[in-house]
């Protein structure tokens, strides 16, 4: 499998569950453009597709089977991104906290808070963001997180990014079986959710959406439960 990581953090997120899915599979997690080892490029979402179009075909090279691609935030925009545009690629789809369009107030909360982090400076931004994933996640998360560094630049070129693409178009081209997962209390992701299943399920694609205890940061709050979610997702896909 693939695991496509959130904004401003880097690959290095998935650590904790790299170590817990491992023993049963085999886990790549790729940089996003702007994020970790690649801090230095710029962030477009061509970029972003690319970079999992080239550790999935890492993946199906090793294997010999397609894999299923888990992405969080961001990481699941790019992941259903990727899964429209390259659907034989992938053979299935774990999408959390990627249920909602950045358009109107929400677009300006999201701008607003890069704005801020970008005025902050490196050091202040870097400081806010591990109090952030401290504050809110598991200490093995947490600490996870915080030794990939954090992406301040790529913050307001994702949020630009996601501005201007149409993510319900993306998500009812998708001809690959799909899991929406949201944190209960992730109240934004879930504003439009029923709005993504309806359009992936328009289309004739498996869907299926489900929630779990936590926010939209759920998947670091439980890594155990994240990886039990996870082999339950892969254990339903089709043959690949």
């Amino acid at each position: 499998m693939v695991m496509v990581h959130g904004i401003r953090v880097s690959s290095a997120m998935w650590l904790p569950h790299i170590r817990r899915l491992s023993p049963d599979f085999r886990v790549s997690a790729p940089d996003l453009p702007g994020h970790g080892t690649l801090r230095a490029r710029t962030f477009t979402l061509d970029a972003a597709v690319a970079a999992l179009d080239a550790a999935v075909a890492e993946a199906h090279d090793a294997t010999g089977r397609r894999p299923l691609v888990v992405g969080m935030s961001l990481g699941g925009f790019v992941a259903v991104a990727h899964a429209a545009a390259r659907p034989e690629r992938v053979r299935g789809l774990l999408v959390c906290g990627s249920t909602a369009r950045a358009r109107g107030w929400k677009a300006l909360a999201y701008t607003t808070a890069a704005r801020i982090d970008e005025r902050r400076g490196e050091v202040r931004s870097a400081e806010a963001n591990a109090r952030l994933f401290r504050r809110h996640t598991t200490p093995e998360c947490a600490e996870a997180v915080i030794s990939g560094g954090f992406a301040r630049r790529a913050f307001g070129e994702a949020v630009g990014e996601l501005r201007r693409t149409d993510v319900l178009g993306l998500a009812a081209r998708l001809r690959t079986p799909t899991r929406f997962v949201n944190g209960r209390r992730d109240l934004l992701f879930r504003l439009e959710e029923r709005t993504f299943v309806e359009a992936v399920r328009a289309a004739g694609t498996p869907v299926r959406l489900s929630h779990a205890p936590g926010d939209h940061l759920f998947p670091l709050q439980d890594p155990d439960a994240f990886a039990d979610l996870v082999r339950a997702v892969h254990s339903r896909l089709p043959e690949a």
